[in-house]
């Protein structure tokens, strides 16, 4: 049976009969008949509807207006908390979408689900995105096959073939955060330095060369560019569960222009690049590679590979500054945790030679810092969205029709006060076992900030061999003080991407 919507309503009206002259009259009727259209929704939504018994506010339970306001304002991770802290571990956030926090319900909404079909991304997710099928976009089959190309750049014999590479680019940052800091007399603004990273070391290991933003000590265009990709992606989610005519309304006076060019640019930026990779022959096999084979093959066309580079490019540099931008910043917040650190790491190193892969994963606090930095500063920190199959689902005793959505929000899940004991506290002792009164309930397997199941992250082996090295080389090399102007700093809105502040500090070099 298909169903009518208010703009399929408005579309069959004979608007062109329709004289000036009873305009007048006609207006405060449509608006009433459109009223009252939405208000029997809200009433079928909160009484009828077969997810009607689950709690969340009014708003959200009625309409998706709860849900747009949240994300057009950038609070939807701790919006998505604070239900979970006052509601419990199962909200209902629209009303057709339920979000959990329970750590047992990662498996059933991500994971392999025992010859069940698997749960599919939101198909509202993918309608705000270039419509080319990627890993992160495409079906079943898809997914599977790019995944399997992509993976080997990945690997851990790949990675630890170019560990070289890693600590090149790590030292360089060292060299120049001196360099610039003037041995610690000056701020720098770490949330920057820590994009200059990441951007040039995977516009190496992606294109096969670097885009200079350390030495230039600028951010490269595709990086703003990139940001505003994933504003669009955020607000355009905002407006489709708006109401006709809202929606149109939204996109066209709340966007602002700028998201729209800059998007535009990081589309061209893309396509220059892999145009530029495809005249090359990098010395050591880039993340392209394979794919560039195929597509070179005649089995792979430009926009796939182009959408491809571009998921690559983003995931392997925002997300990894973001988290190296929250760990410097709890770090440098107390003082007493940032001291465990460098005596572990400068005890256990006679020579920073010493700091392979290896070892560092050998390092207990250092492990435990990453963790927990992962925990509280999540650099994915919205919902996932899932749909349920055909058939439905059980989750938490309850069955779930299909083609309604269930979602477990990372920020939400890691700060819960139901699955963390002193969820606001950066403690890495949660994770090392020293504190077992205080942390030894914590729900820890609620912690998957690189997703679950096979759609999580490819690249989380890197992103960890990133994260220890940097921050076990500035335990090194570095005191810590954070200035002043950026206390609060983790207060932040989040448009797909946290939009992060300049984070102030002052790395000074060690005494001996």
């Amino acid at each position: 049976m298909s169903s009518f919507t208010s703009s399929d309503i408005l579309s069959h009206l004979p608007i062109e009969a329709i004289q000036p002259s009873q305009l007048l009259y006609l207006l405060p009727i449509g608006f009433v008949a459109w009223a009252l259209y939405h208000l029997s929704i809200g009433f079928y939504n909160l009484t009828l509807h077969p997810l009607a018994g689950y709690p969340g506010p009014l708003l959200a339970r009625s309409s998706t207006l709860w849900y747009a306001r949240a994300l057009a304002r950038g609070t939807i991770a701790q919006d998505l908390l604070a239900l979970h802290d006052k509601y419990g571990d199962t909200v209902r956030i629209t009303p057709d979408e339920i979000s959990f926090i329970d750590p047992k319900n990662w498996k059933e909404i991500y994971g392999y689900r025992g010859g069940k079909v698997e749960m599919i991304k939101d198909p509202r997710y993918h309608d705000t995105v270039k419509p080319t099928p990627t890993i992160l976009t495409g079906d079943y089959d898809q997914h599977n096959y790019y995944r399997k190309v992509l993976s080997a750049p990945f690997s851990e014999i790949a990675l630890k073939k170019n560990e070289h590479i890693l600590h090149e680019f790590v030292d360089k940052w060292v060299y120049r955060v001196k360099e610039v800091g003037q041995n610690g007399t000056k701020r720098i603004d770490a949330t920057d330095w820590f994009n200059f990273l990441t951007f040039d070391l995977i516009g190496y290991l992606a294109y096969g060369e670097e885009f200079n933003c350390m030495t230039n000590s600028r951010l490269h265009d595709w990086i703003e560019a990139s940001l505003a990709m994933a504003t669009l992606m955020t607000l355009g989610q905002a407006a489709r569960q708006l109401p006709y005519p809202f929606d149109k309304i939204y996109k066209a006076l709340a966007i602002p222009e700028y998201v729209y060019r800059h998007t535009k640019m990081h589309r061209t930026l893309v396509e220059e690049q892999v145009n530029s990779r495809l005249g090359k022959n990098p010395e050591h096999m880039d993340f392209l590679q394979r794919m560039i084979e195929i597509y070179k093959a005649g089995n792979l066309d430009f926009p796939t590979l182009s959408e491809h580079a571009s998921l690559l490019t983003i995931g392997g540099s925002e997300t990894t500054a973001t988290l190296l931008a929250g760990a410097v910043y709890f770090l440098a917040k107390d003082p007493k945790v940032y001291g465990k650190l460098t005596k572990e790491i400068r005890t256990k190193f006679a020579d920073e030679k010493e700091m392979n892969l290896i070892n560092l994963s050998q390092c207990k606090y250092l492990l435990g810092v990453v963790e927990e930095s992962l925990r509280i500063y999540p650099p994915s920190p919205a919902n996932h969205t899932r749909m349920v199959p055909q058939g439905g689902a059980t989750l938490e005793g309850k069955h779930i029709p299909g083609g309604y959505c269930v979602s477990m929000p990372m920020y939400g899940s890691f700060n819960a006060k139901s699955n963390w004991a002193q969820p606001t506290r950066f403690a890495p002792e949660r994770w090392t076992g020293e504190e077992p009164e205080t942390f030894g309930r914590d729900r820890k397997e609620a912690l998957k900030p690189f997703s679950f199941g096979p759609r999580n992250c490819l690249g989380q082996q890197l992103a960890n061999h990133e994260v220890r090295l940097v921050i076990a080389k500035m335990a090194w090399h570095f005191d810590l003080e954070l200035m002043s102007e950026s206390i609060g700093w983790e207060q932040q809105t989040s448009y797909t991407f946290w939009k992060k502040l300049p984070l102030y500090v002052k790395m000074i070099p060690r005494k001996n």
